[in-house]
């Protein structure tokens, strides 16, 4: 009796274009339990469910999709367009539209760091499903934003690729705080600034798709409605058709002040003697270096002048490591006190838009690597706002730059992709004139802290932001 029973419910399934759901109805008495199911189901009365604006999630390079559970990376959708039969269309349902990854721990311009993703499966829900997918409760009280992060594993390009549009899309009302941020990592352990920048945003934990869809994880793991998106950033350009630059939506200056807002009352007090003009040369040790860094220190300690009737009274110069990612309170509460930010282009500029308004930065650009491409690494970002002021110093004098190790090394090591001969300009070691450092600071000086003053002298001056030597 009982393998006939089996045997008739197999065919059964077998035969059937659909399977049945007990959903939340059937699963009342399971109220005032303690599985992780119960909570899940408790929270739909009483949560305030997620709002988007559907119509407009293409113009972020985001689709929506419903009733869709995701185990261990795999998208389960509850639609008649995946299943089998006469209403199946495909199931490649999202295109990461040629998204990679940097394998973090290596150097960019090796064989191999340039990973591309995966193209994301999606399937059909069956009875071999597990149980939590089965009887699913799809959560509507939170929206997972599923993305994969362009060159995620360099804290500048994550904020310029990923961070940064994904907060454009919050302050243009798109989607609100009960978005999930969910990046695709690649099974990777998520690096913790991702979780600085984007918690503040979020009413949710940030997980990466890989903790999301665990079958260990404890909650849901079928949702309502979830959003794929590939934003539009540095590296995934709009597209020509929607004649808007690549930076249109961003507010750089919102976002970096909001962050800092967000930690504030948990910053460690760092002392700033009232009057004091700060000025914080990031440190760099095996490429971009400053060759003469500690001569440009003492320089600026000794022989930087205010200008008369200055609200400075004396002038500090310091050295600002950057290499200890896990020191981001600290990080924040340093640019707080910082007057002005010097260094090689490169992820540690990134941190400009946690100083003050009216603050400025020095990005140093080696030999040949002055391409109006790279100016969208920090300059035009800045200038969305110009919450900070951008400078920018550009060697031009071969005397002054040195050849990149990775150019004088092994060949064979590295990729062959074109952007790497770029690459060897950018990781050039240069030797920074003093005179030119002080003409920056002199003008530096005459904005008074004034957005409006910066703006002119740029509109009066096409070069007076940009400086050669």
């Amino acid at each position: 009796m009982a393998v006939l029973l089996v045997t008739s419910l197999l065919q059964t399934c077998a035969s059937s274009t659909s399977f049945p759901r007990r959903g939340i109805a059937a699963t009342a008495q399971t109220k005032t339990s303690n599985s992780p199911r119960a909570a899940v189901v408790a929270n739909q009365e009483t949560c305030e469910p997620p709002h988007f604006v559907d119509w407009a999630l293409w113009e972020h390079g985001c689709v929506a999709e419903r009733n869709v559970c995701i185990d261990q990376g795999v998208f389960i959708v509850f639609q008649d367009k995946v299943k089998p039969g006469k209403n199946f269309t495909g199931t490649q349902l999202f295109d990461t539209g040629g998204a990679f990854y940097n394998v973090p721990g290596f150097m960019d311009n090796l064989k191999g760091t340039k990973t591309p993703f995966r193209q994301p499966m999606f399937r059909t829900n069956t009875h071999r499903d597990p149980p939590d997918i089965l009887d699913p409760v799809f959560d509507k009280c939170s929206l997972p934003l599923i993305w994969w992060p362009w060159w995620p594993f360099n804290a500048g390009d994550f904020t310029l690729a990923s961070a940064a549009p994904l907060h454009a899309m919050l302050q243009e009302g798109i989607v609100d705080r009960n978005i999930k941020f969910t990046p695709v990592l690649d099974g990777y352990r998520m690096p913790e600034y991702i979780d600085w920048e984007l918690q503040p945003f979020s009413n949710h934990k940030v997980e990466t798709l890989e903790d999301l869809s665990s079958r260990e994880r404890a909650g849901a793991r079928c949702y309502k409605t979830i959003l794929l998106c590939k934003p539009h950033g540095l590296w995934n350009r709009r597209p020509d058709w929607m004649k808007q630059a690549w930076h249109h939506f961003l507010k750089f200056g919102d976002f970096g002040q909001q962050i800092v807002e967000h930690y504030r009352k948990h910053l460690p007090v760092i002392k700033k003697t009232e009057g004091t003009f700060k000025v914080a040369f990031i440190e760099r040790h095996h490429k971009r270096r400053i060759e003469n860094y500690n001569e440009l220190l003492e320089w600026c300690n000794t022989q930087l002048q205010l200008p008369a009737g200055s609200q400075f009274k004396e002038v500090s110069c310091v050295p600002l490591n950057l290499d200890h990612a896990d020191r981001y309170l600290q990080t924040l509460a340093e640019m707080q006190t910082v007057d002005v930010l010097v260094g090689s282009h490169g992820a540690g500029l990134i941190n400009h838009m946690f100083m003050r308004k009216g603050t400025s930065f020095l990005e140093i650009v080696p030999c040949g690597f002055d391409d109006p491409f790279h100016d969208d690494s920090f300059q035009v970002p800045a200038r969305v706002q110009n919450f900070q002021f951008g400078f920018k110093l550009s060697i031009v004098s071969p005397m002054l730059c040195s050849r990149s190790q990775a150019e004088l090394g092994d060949p064979d090591v590295l990729s062959k992709d074109e952007w790497v001969r770029g690459s060897f300009l950018r990781d050039q070691d240069v030797t920074v004139d003093v005179s030119s450092l002080e003409d920056v600071f002199q003008r530096i000086f005459s904005l008074n802290g004034s957005s409006e003053a910066y703006v002119n002298a740029t509109l009066a001056r096409p070069d007076f932001a940009i400086l050669r030597q």
